[in-house]
């Protein structure tokens, strides 16, 4: 039985540790569309302050918009995933701490029975002697 609950927890800390993992990698991930975002605000900025702008100015800015939008697109469904894989992970993580408590629970139940049972035992070996 403590080898199963050794296997249990270790499960546990595993899933744990998938968990963080898939939290982080959903948090970089957010930060870079963050990144994206702020990237085109400031290039739509600079198209809004000069009414005038050279027209290589003009097609490179238009030219970095468009990849950052690209990889905008990307990202977000690079997010949609990782957010899926984290909510799993989550789902995971749920059902091996349930394990845990279960094994914990029937640990308990044990080590209350194995006392009632020697006491049990004490109980009828004072009232044979007592006879």
């Amino acid at each position: 039985m403590q080898k199963r609950d050794h296997k249990i927890r270790r499960i546990a800390a595993v899933q744990a540790r998938l968990h963080r993992i898939a939290e982080w990698q959903l948090m970089e991930c957010q930060a870079r569309e963050n990144q994206l975002e702020e990237k085109q605000r400031l290039i739509l900025e600079g198209f809004n302050d000069e009414s005038k702008l050279p027209d290589l100015a003009v097609q490179t800015a238009s030219q970095s918009l468009r990849a950052a939008s690209i990889e905008q697109g990307v990202v977000a469904k690079t997010r949609e995933r990782l957010a899926a894989h984290a909510r799993d992970e989550g789902r995971k993580l749920k059902h091996a701490l349930k394990m845990v408590k279960s094994a914990v629970g029937r640990t308990v139940r044990a080590d209350e029975k194995r006392v009632l049972d020697d006491e049990i035992d004490k109980a009828a070996r004072r009232s044979i002697e007592g006879a």
